[in-house]
């Protein structure tokens, strides 16, 4: 076992060096150099790299040209990110999951942030202390099957903001501060399954808002302010399962 664990792990005068305080592994290839209180992305992250792990420290910012094009799964949950410089996502091609959870600085994100990634299929953005979301944020992430955008502080949702994720099954919204949704809000979102939209302040659901979404089969909208919802937007719901509403009015 020792022996196979040797085989595994990157070795100075083997394949690339290792950073740091990291440690690295050839099989898929992995740098992990999460909770090692960096503050910045360590320097001389091997370029073939697979698979970056690089959590729970205070990393600050993150910078264009950092990252290689071969990353498929990059970590950065709960650190200190408080600025993304522009192009930072745009050359990773084969990237497939982005977690930015957890960093409570980070408030703004530019349109632009995540374009280019066509074949990233999970987003994460929870408890980022978002209180908007930017025109054509998503544009493009025509691959991407889970959105995680819960615990933030987002106000609003304007029409088609995911209207181009066509492949997006689950979408986390609850813990935000919604007070209504409009017509056009989830549009595109034919492939929909799950819509959590519960602990925000809705108060107003527009009888369109829901139209379009025929495969959902699960919605939360209890804990909010709705008294009633006038026009019956359930009713473009046809794979409708499991419905909850209860800690209304």
């Amino acid at each position: 076992a020792l022996l196979l664990l040797a085989a595994l792990v990157w070795v100075p005068g083997g394949a690339p060096a290792c950073p740091a305080l990291c440690t690295c592994y050839i099989s898929p290839p992995t740098v992990s150099c999460q909770a090692n209180n960096f503050s910045s992305v360590p320097a001389g992250l091997p370029p073939g790299a697979r698979r970056l792990f690089l959590q729970n420290n205070v990393i600050g910012a993150l910078r264009a040209g950092t990252f290689g094009p071969s990353t498929v799964t990059l970590w950065l949950y709960s650190n200190n990110i408080s600025s993304i410089q522009p192009g930072t996502f745009r050359h990773l091609p084969a990237l497939e999951e982005l977690d930015l959870g957890d960093n409570p600085h980070l408030r703004v994100l530019a349109p632009d942030t995540f374009h280019g990634l066509h074949r990233l299929q999970a987003l994460h953005l929870y408890r980022c202390r978002l209180a908007s979301l930017p025109s054509g944020i998503f544009r493009g992430l025509r691959s991407l099957q889970y959105l995680y955008l819960q615990e933030n502080g987002l106000l609003y949702l304007q029409d088609d903001l995911f209207a181009d994720l066509a492949n997006l099954s689950h979408l986390f919204l609850h813990g935000n501060r919604l007070r209504a949704l409009s017509e056009g809000v989830f549009r595109g979102l034919s492939s929909l399954d799950r819509l959590l939209l519960h602990a925000n302040r809705l108060a107003a659901i527009h009888r369109h808002a829901f139209g379009g979404l025929a495969r959902l089969t699960i919605l939360y909208l209890f804990n909010n302010s709705l008294v009633a919802l006038p026009g019956d937007p359930l009713a473009a719901l046809p794979a409708l399962q499991f419905l909850r509403l209860n800690a209304n009015p």
